[in-house]
């Protein structure tokens, strides 16, 4: 059964990628994983497409500093007010593409086909429709756990869709739905 005293892990984006890694040498700290934009494999066996995004990835993170990176990336997600509080929120610790090259070797080294089957804890995987994605279906037919893991898909969700306001609430539905938090009170969700 789920054990609710365990840690559930919560990752997005490389936080997804290198969370595959961390489950793999500490499943026994956790209870579950929440993986959000995590659909395409980028690591061993990757697609062409996937090596080339890569490649891109490390070039411009290694030739623009942190506010360059973060205007870009700003125009991608500003989709309304809310959004914004909500991306003043996420950047405002700091993103360090200084590190991306170091990124991009975690990325290139991440091999969830080869981890996801030694788990026995659920995963619940989130998904924007307008992101890459090549290898979520496989992943999740890998989860040991499959009664109570899941993919989501948010149709118009792009790479940063857990910071869209329209799919927010129905994230936080689907995760106290499941029971993946118990401390909080999920009328509100």
């Amino acid at each position: 059964d789920h054990k609710p005293s365990r840690v559930i892990y919560v990752g997005g984006s490389l936080g997804a990628y290198t969370g595959f890694h961390v489950l793999g040498q500490l499943k026994h700290r956790f209870g579950g994983a929440i993986m959000l934009d995590c659909g395409q494999n980028v690591g061993p066996g990757c697609s062409l497409k996937a090596r080339a995004g890569i490649w891109f990835l490390r070039k411009i993170s290694g030739n623009m500093n942190n506010q360059a990176m973060t205007g870009a990336l700003m125009g991608t997600v500003e989709k309304s007010k809310a959004d914004y509080h909500l991306v003043e929120c996420c950047f405002a610790a700091g993103m360090f593409f200084q590190q991306g090259s170091s990124q991009c070797d975690c990325l290139r080294a991440v091999a969830p086909s080869d981890i996801i089957p030694t788990l026995d804890i659920p995963i619940l995987f989130f998904n924007g429709s307008e992101d890459h994605r090549d290898s979520e279906d496989k992943w999740l037919g890998l989860c040991k756990d499959g009664e109570r893991s899941s993919l989501h898909v948010y149709e118009g969700g792009d790479q940063f869709f857990c910071r869209d306001s329209r799919f927010v609430n129905d994230m936080l539905g689907q995760i106290c739905s499941g029971g993946w938090i118990i401390t909080v009170d999920c009328q509100s969700c």
